[in-house]
C-alpha cells in the first residue's frame, strides 16, 4: 500500500487523468470495442501483454467515464506496489540483512525517472514486472503451496513480457529440488507461448528516422551516460553539461567505481549474491541494448555528440527499467558486503567485519538517499500537458446523444501524445454510464 501510494503521489493530477500512448489507443480501446475475452491473449507488437489487458478490463468495468484515466493510473500504480511487496517477501528469504528487503521494495516506485513515462501507465508495466524475474527465479520454494503460487506468478509475468526469457539460466538454481519444477515448467510454457506469438505475429519494424545504424559503441556510451547516471539523478541536462565541461572522465570514474563495488559484492557474497548481482547488471545492459537496437534513432548515436544526445534524451522509458535493475544490483551488493556479527572471533576478523559492514552501509545509503531526494524531482512529463479524459466526457456524451438513443456507436477522445493516431475509442454505451 505504501509503494502504491508513493507511485500515485509522484504523478501530478493531470498525469493521473490523462491516458498515455498505447494505454488508450490499444488496450482500453480494444477492451471497449472487442471485450475482455477476445483481447486477453491478443498479440500486441509481436508479443503477449496479459497484465495490461487485465488492468484495462478491470478499469472499464469499475470506473465511470469521468474517472477512467485515474482508475487506469491507480491500478497501474497498484501493480507496481504488488511488485514491491513481492520483492520484499522473496528478498527476505534470500538476503542477509533485515534492511535489504525493504530497499528492494523501495526501488520500483522510486526509480528517479519513473514518473516521466513509466509510473501509472499500463504499457510500461512490463518493465516493473521484469524487476521481479531474477529474484523470483532464484528462490527455491520450501513448500508446494509456495511453489504453486510462485509458478502462477511466473506465468503471469512471462505472459506479459517476452524479455523475461533473458533470465532463463537462473532456472538452474535449485533445480534438483522438486518444489522448483512447477516454477520452471510455468516459466518455460509461458515463454514458449511468447516465442510462438513472436513467430506467428512478428513485431513490426520500427525506426525513429535514424539515417545510420546504432552501433555497439553507441549502446555502451549511452548505457553509462543515461541508465547509470539516472540511478542518482533525473537531470540529464546537468549530466550533458558535465560531459561538455569535463569530458567523459567523470562518467568513466563512476563506471569503474560501480564495477569495482559489484565485483567486491560478488566476491564477498554467498551463492544467491553471485547469481543475482551479475543477473541484474547484465539484465540492465541487455534490456538497454535491445531497446536501442530494435528501434534505432538518430538520437541514440551517442558517440556522435554525446553531451547533446544525453542532455536531450527523450525516450526516458528505455532507461527506467535498466536504472531499476542497477539499483537492485546495488542493494544486493550492499547485502553481500554485510557481515553478520560473530562472537569469539580474532580482532583481525572483527576489524574486517566492521569494514565490510561500513562498506555495506555506504552502498545502501548510495541507493537510499537519491531515491528519497528525487521523489519529487521528476522532470516534465508529456502527460502533464493533458488532455484529460475527464474534461472530454461531456462532449463525447453529447456526440453519442446526437446519434440517437440506442446507445450504439463509439466516440474518439484525445489522449497523450495529443496527435494522430493517438486517440482512445470509448463506446457510447460506456459513456452513458453515470
Amino acid at each position: 500500500m505504501l509503494a502504491t501510494a508513493t507511485a500515485w503521489f509522484r504523478l501530478d493530477p493531470v498525469q493521473r487523468a490523462t491516458l498515455w500512448a498505447e494505454d488508450g489507443r490499444d488496450f482500453v480501446s480494444a477492451d471497449m470495442v472487442d471485450g475482455f475475452g477476445a483481447t486477453l491473449f491478443r498479440p500486441f507488437g509481436g508479443y503477449l501483454q496479459v497484465v495490461p489487458r487485465l488492468v484495462a478490463a478491470i478499469s472499464s468495468t469499475i470506473a465511470r467515464p469521468e474517472h477512467l484515466a485515474q482508475t487506469v493510473t491507480l491500478l497501474s500504480c497498484a501493480v507496481v506496489g504488488a511488485v514491491s511487496a513481492l520483492l520484499y517477501l522473496y528478498g527476505r528469504t534470500m538476503l542477509r540483512s533485515r534492511v535489504a528487503p525493504f530497499l528492494l521494495a523501495a526501488v520500483p516506485p522510486l526509480i528517479p525517472t519513473a514518473p516521466r513515462e513509466a509510473l501509472g501507465t499500463m504499457n510500461n508495466l512490463h518493465s516493473f514486472l521484469l524487476l521481479l524475474v531474477p529474484v523470483v527465479l532464484l528462490v527455491v520454494p520450501r513448500s508446494w503451496w509456495t511453489s504453486t503460487a510462485t509458478a502462477v506468478l511466473v506465468a503471469v509475468v512471462v505472459l506479459s513480457e517476452t524479455q523475461a526469457l533473458l533470465f532463463t539460466p537462473l532456472l538452474l538454481a535449485g533445480i534438483r529440488r522438486r518444489e522448483k519444477w512447477p516454477v520452471a515448467a510455468a516459466f518455460l510454457l509461458a515463454g514458449a507461448a511468447q516465442v510462438v506469438t513472436a513467430v506467428q505475429y512478428p513485431r513490426p519494424s520500427i525506426s525513429y528516422g535514424s539515417a545510420t545504424p546504432v552501433t555497439f559503441a553507441d549502446v555502451v556510451v549511452g548505457f553509462v551516460t543515461v541508465p547509470l547516471t539516472t540511478v542518482w539523478t533525473t537531470r540529464l541536462g546537468s549530466v550533458g553539461d558535465l560531459i561538455s565541461a569535463s569530458g567523459m572522465t567523470p562518467i568513466v570514474v563512476l563506471t569503474v567505481v560501480c564495477v569495482a563495488v559489484a565485483v567486491t559484492g560478488i566476491a564477498c557474497g554467498g551463492v544467491v549474491h553471485r547469481w543475482l548481482v551479475p543477473a541484474t547488471v547484465l539484465g540492465a545492459a541487455a534490456l538497454w541494448s535491445a531497446a536501442l537496437l530494435v528501434t534505432p534513432a538518430g538520437a541514440f548515436a551517442f558517440t556522435e555528440g554525446v553531451a547533446d544526445h544525453v542532455a536531450h534524451f527523450g525516450t526516458i522509458r528505455y532507461a527506467t527499467v535498466s536504472s531499476g535493475f542497477l539499483l537492485l544490483a546495488l542493494v544486493v551488493t550492499a547485502d553481500a558486503l554485510w557481515s553478520p556479527r560473530r562472537a569469539r572471533v580474532p580482532d583481525r576478523g572483527r576489524r574486517r567485519a566492521r569494514a565490510r559492514r561500513g562498506a555495506a552501509v555506504v552502498v545502501a545509503l548510495a541507493v537510499a538517499v537519491p531515491l528519497v531526494v528525487n521523489v519529487h524531482d521528476t522532470g516534465h512529463a508529456t502527460r502533464s500537458d493533458g488532455p484529460t479524459i475527464t474534461s472530454q466526457v461531456p462532449a463525447a456524451r453529447a456526440t453519442c446523444a446526437s446519434r440517437g438513443a440506442d446507445g450504439r456507436g463509439t466516440a474518439l477522445l484525445r489522449q497523450s501524445p495529443d496527435r494522430s493516431p493517438w486517440t482512445v475509442t470509448l463506446t457510447c454505451e460506456y459513456l452513458q454510464r453515470r
